[in-house]
This record gives C-alpha cells, sequence and structure tokens, in this order.
C-alpha cells in the first residue's frame, strides 16, 4: 500500500479526493510530502496564470511594474542603468514567485482545513460547486480527477476474436464467436 503513497500522480488524486484529502494515507510523512507536491503545482498553476494575464492587463499597472518603473525611473548615473534595469527585473520576478508560492500554500491549506465531503457524494460535483473558493486547486481537480480515456479493453477483445477465429474455425456462428468471446472474459 506504501508505494502508491509515493507515486505522485496517486498522491495527488488522493489529495485532490475531496472525500480522503490527507486521511486517505497511512502514513503521515507520505501525505505530508504530497501536501507539498500539491502546494508546487498549485504555485505553477498561479505562475502560467499570471503570464496569461499579465499581457491583457497593460491599463492596470500591478504593485511590481509600478515599484519596477519608479526604480527605473530614479536617478542613476547612465553606465550602470542597464545593471540597475536586469537587478529591478529580478526582484520583481522574485517577488512574483514568492507571492505565487504564498498564495499556493493558502489555498491548499484552506482547502485541507475544510471537512471531509461524505463517501457516497461525487467529488467533481465538489469541485464544481467549489471552483470559484479555489480556482486554482479546481483546474488541478480537473486534470487530475478525470480518467483518460482507454482502449485497451477493446483492444484485447479483439485480439481474442482474432485467436479464436482462426482459418480453421472461420465458419463459426457469429453468435457463438460472441458467447466464446463473453465466457473468456467474464
Amino acid at each position: 500500500m506504501s508505494s502508491y503513497e509515493t507515486m505522485s500522480i496517486m498522491t495527488l488524486d488522493t489529495l485532490l479526493d475531496p472525500r480522503y484529502k490527507t486521511v486517505g494515507f497511512c502514513s503521515q510523512s507520505n501525505a505530508q510530502a504530497a501536501v507539498k507536491r500539491l502546494t508546487g503545482e498549485c504555485a505553477t498553476v498561479i505562475r502560467i496564470q499570471e503570464q496569461q494575464n499579465t499581457p491583457s492587463t497593460s491599463s492596470a499597472t500591478s504593485q511590481p511594474q509600478l515599484e519596477a518603473t519608479v526604480a527605473s525611473s530614479s536617478t542613476t548615473p547612465s553606465t550602470g542603468e542597464g545593471l540597475w534595469d536586469l537587478l529591478d527585473s529580478h526582484v520583481v520576478e522574485t517577488r512574483r514567485v514568492r507571492n505565487a508560492t504564498a498564495d499556493a500554500t493558502v489555498e491548499v491549506q484552506r482547502y485541507l482545513s475544510d471537512p471531509i465531503i461524505p463517501r457516497t457524494e461525487d467529488p467533481l460535483r465538489f469541485w464544481a460547486s467549489q471552483k470559484n473558493v479555489y480556482p486554482h486547486l479546481y483546474h488541478l481537480a480537473l486534470e487530475f480527477l478525470c480518467t483518460p480515456a482507454s482502449s485497451v479493453p477493446c483492444e484485447r477483445i479483439f485480439s481474442k476474436a482474432g485467436e479464436v477465429v482462426t482459418k480453421k474455425r472461420n465458419q463459426l456462428n457469429p453468435s457463438t464467436v460472441e458467447k466464446i468471446l463473453f465466457l473468456n472474459k467474464n
């Protein structure tokens, strides 16, 4: 069981399922590591959304942009302006990263402190109702809680049908082939 607790996708699935959260872990250290991983994923989502929103919000100047503008317009010697601009841009980027991490930590901790929903409730409906409360975790829940489509079972049946209907058995009735495949796969 503990091997599942260290798989990245499994741990994020468990945490993002509001029926289990950290209760689904046998080991508290694995739960804490999963919370750190979820916080990192959430911070990444926040950074991506900030980058996507930055060009479109040119009319509203954010606080870091304002500080960078004030810092670059202050009186500095003309020989070192490139260095100061580089330093100012580095400070602005560092603040953005710290803010994303802090925002992610707050959102994850708020979510984890909420009560666990009953096991019979649908986790996707929970996330649909809470998408405005936890917008970044909602995005991650849609990514990690949805089952990926797979054609493996269908391919296995076709493969087995190829083994059943051979050159020597090509005169089998289609209903007989269906019954043989049904008995073989169930």
